[in-house]
């Protein structure tokens, strides 16, 4: 294993991305929980602060009834298609669950093809969810979904209903496919289930590692770790990046095979939609700039080369344009320019220290905005216009968008814990996905 960076050049790029990617928690509510130091807020001083009106949502969510399964298999099989069923579908945003406690209907007489449509009505379901579960052979199990529209009657087509002969610890990734295709009949557009976030976290005391979490957050794979540091990963059309300090400084990293072959410091770097080339922040001689590279490691071309420090680069979705962070103007804030670097330009007049941008679909843009030491999620559109997501909920960072846009990942220090939220795009409704209080930082949403 490489050593930890020791050498003063080192430390400082350490300091200045540590600053300019804003990657803090509220310190009063998460010190002596994760185990990182104390950091200091970056000072805001003369910095117009980000003026916004928070407006409710007009979209109201569907009530939805999920019946117990028809069980004739083992009963934790049933029961996990339950509880995933009803933590997806709350997940969404797009669905309130009522209560089993509240069901009228007499379940024992209740098929996939016998329905008292009263029972539900009266209870104000506005769709149905039901099930059978079977064992099949060799221990395999088969499961049949079904949705109903209450109001009409009827059943609703819905793709990923039926599934033969699946393995019992498959069957939470099968209740991910039909919720999918659940919420692509009701709204047109299919649901984020079975996607990963990744997450780079504390391993040690001076060391930290690249990991994946389910968009439902059960279950935390390692994709990246060891004695060193490991950061900053994101992860397109299957290609892992990140960067790590295993040779002793920061280079990139794809698939865990380093592709920077030269003595410059490498901040972060995101693969373009259609793989053909990455995006990198690039620092040489203390200060940063964001180049083009090859996917083989070749630096093609400086795309911002200016005197102040430009990090964070994300591509829109079309592969177009890159939105990054420059302190060009004094302090950090987000900026666009199209791939050849032509075409910069300020997105953010607002706020005193923006950062950790992610693209969006429809010319969005989410980020974290720190103002009088409080950081919030906003979106910011291509004419500049500001829309928060967070407001007076701890300290909220490291956003990341859903592929779709619908959905918006970040973390929080709410309720004197660090963990990482999902909210949909309008910020109305938002969901701790973990629990358990983690050093959580720079969240990507694969791609």
């Amino acid at each position: 294993m490489g050593p930890l960076p020791s050498n003063p050049v080192a430390v400082r790029w350490m300091v200045v991305l540590v600053v300019l990617l804003a990657a803090v928690v509220d310190p009063g509510q998460a010190r002596g929980q994760t185990g990182e130091p104390e950091s200091e807020s970056p000072s805001t001083a003369g910095a117009p602060p980000i003026m916004v009106t928070v407006a409710p949502s007009s979209r109201q969510l569907d009530k939805v009834a999920a019946a117990p399964p028809r069980c004739e298999a083992d009963e934790s099989v049933c029961s996990q298609i339950t509880e995933s069923m009803e933590r997806t579908l709350t997940l969404s945003g797009f669905f309130e669950m009522l209560p089993r406690a509240s069901f009228l209907a007499d379940m024992s007489g209740e098929t996939l093809d016998k329905t008292k449509w009263e029972d539900w009505f009266n209870v104000g379901a506005k769709y149905l969810v039901k099930s059978t579960v079977k064992e099949g052979k060799r221990g395999l199990i088969d499961i049949e979904f079904r949705l109903f529209d209450v109001n009409q009657k009827t059943v609703v087509k819905v793709g990923h209903a039926v599934a033969t002969g699946i393995k019992p610890d498959a069957v939470r990734r099968q209740v991910h496919r039909f919720v999918n295709e659940m919420i692509l009949a009701i709204t047109g557009s299919r649901g984020p289930f079975g996607g990963e976030i990744l997450f780079s976290a504390k391993t040690g005391l001076q060391t930290r590692g690249v990991f994946a979490i389910a968009v439902d957050g059960i279950g935390v794979r390692t994709l990246a770790a060891g004695d060193t540091i490991t950061m900053l990963p994101s992860k397109t059309r299957g290609k892992l990046v990140y960067t790590s300090f295993l040779d002793g400084k920061p280079d990139v990293y794809v698939n865990g095979l380093k592709i920077s072959n030269d003595d410059r410091h490498y901040r972060g770097a995101r693969f373009s939609p259609d793989g053909s080339a990455l995006a990198v922040s690039v620092d040489e001689d203390g200060q940063s700039d964001i180049y083009l590279m090859s996917p083989s490691g070749e630096l093609l071309k400086n795309l911002t080369n200016h005197w102040a420090d430009e990090v964070s680069p994300s591509w829109s979705p079309c592969g177009t344009m890159i939105a990054f962070v420059s302190n060009r103007t004094g302090s950090p804030q987000i900026y666009v320019m199209n791939r050849d670097g032509s075409g910069q330009r300020r997105l953010t007049m607002a706020g005193g220290y923006n950062s950790t941008p992610d693209f969006g679909p429809n010319g969005k843009v989410v980020f974290a905005g720190m103002d009088e030491g409080a950081s919030d999620i906003f979106i910011v559109d291509l004419n500049g216009t500001i829309t928060p997501l967070t407001q007076d909920q701890g300290s909220n960072k490291d956003p990341t968008f859903s592929p779709d846009g619908r959905h918006v990942a970040f973390v929080s220090t709410r309720e004197n814990k660090v963990r990482i939220f999902l909210s949909t795009e309008d910020g109305r409704f938002q969901f701790a996905i973990t629990e358990k209080n983690r050093s959580y930082s720079t969240l990507f949403w694969a791609r």
